[in-house]
């Protein structure tokens, strides 16, 4: 609880970013990588949706941005049903946007809880989520780490569906690493 309320506290009062030129490409193929044995302990698959031969660039602190996307895979992972999956997209558009959606198959979230989901300590089932433990900062931390860079995030989930949180950044298409 310490460590996210000093992260939110540090973003907030305007933190030093140290922006750079990466592949996220690359970046969301480590997250994957290293959350892996987390995933398959629930026989949860954790894949990217189609395959990018080509980097996709963005600049901005790597170290945060794989924060956000641990953050939000990991959250599929806790909130996913056994045997269940979760994939990302990466998209980039020609309006200097890539959006990164995490998208999975688990439970889902009602509708009057989706606006708040990115408030800090707020949690949809109080009760699951002692059990998992967390601290009901890691939604918070991914919002203020999206605006921060100049970007937002967002949600979509139906029901017994699954959801998809997706963070919007900018995209630098001819920066090089």
């Amino acid at each position: 609880v310490v460590n996210d309320l000093d992260t939110l506290a540090k973003l907030e009062s305007g933190l030093k970013l140290d922006q750079k030129a990466f592949n996220i490409v690359q970046c969301v193929n480590d997250v994957i990588d290293m959350l892996e044995y987390s995933a398959k302990k629930k026989n949860i698959s954790l894949n990217l949706g189609e395959s990018y031969d080509y980097p996709i660039m963005v600049k901005a602190d790597k170290e945060k941005i794989e924060q956000v996307i641990t953050n939000l895979i990991q959250n599929s992972i806790n909130y996913g049903k056994i045997g269940g999956h979760t994939t990302l997209w990466i998209r980039s558009h020609t309006d200097y946007r890539i959006r990164i959606e995490v998208q999975d198959d688990g439970v889902g979230i009602e509708k009057e809880d989706q606006a708040r989901l990115f408030e800090r300590f707020y949690r949809v089932d109080r009760a699951r989520s002692r059990d998992l433990g967390g601290t009901g900062l890691g939604l918070a931390i991914v919002k203020h780490i999206a605006q921060v860079h100049g970007g937002r995030t967002s949600v979509e989930s139906e029901l017994g569906r699954g959801s998809v949180f997706t963070i919007h950044l900018p995209h630098e298409p001819n920066a090089e690493a």
